[in-house]
């Protein structure tokens, strides 16, 4: 079932943010639902809230993390509920040719969820900040 967490969102270039309810979806095929123990802040944030990466406002800040996995779609087989992870922008399949040249930093297909958490109050579609929000008590 979907759950109703806080998060902090940037809701328009240059606009201040603000906390606001989120919905995080049910973890789909290969996703999970992780709960955020810490986050770090970044220029990169910064640079979300001005407008400088680009305009799909409204954002989810927040992309260097921790927690704990709380839940698991189907397929996922490296991590499950209880776990401690790192939460990484670039989280690299593995399989494309840029990683099996040994060139990760290229590759080709990262891992990203692939449903969207929205706003609570009016379902509006949120842009996770590097694939990640996780300026909220829980992220997908």
């Amino acid at each position: 079932m979907a759950q109703e967490v806080r998060g902090v969102i940037a809701p328009g270039k240059n606009e201040p943010v603000r906390i606001e309810t989120i919905v995080v979806p049910d973890p789909g095929p290969g996703e999970a639902v992780v709960k955020v123990q810490a986050c770090g802040v970044c220029h990169t944030d910064l640079h979300y809230k001005q407008g400088g990466i680009n305009d799909d406002f409204p954002f989810l800040l927040g992309h260097e993390a921790s927690g704990v996995v709380e839940s698991v779609g189907e397929g996922v087989t490296d991590v499950a509920p209880g776990d401690f992870v790192i939460l990484n922008w670039r989280a690299v399949c593995g399989s494309c040719r840029a990683c099996r040249r040994g060139r990760p930093w290229y590759c080709f297909a990262t891992h990203n969820a692939k449903q969207k958490m929205t706003l609570a109050s009016t379902g509006q579609e949120l842009s996770p900040a590097l694939g990640i929000g996780a300026f909220a008590e829980k992220t997908l």
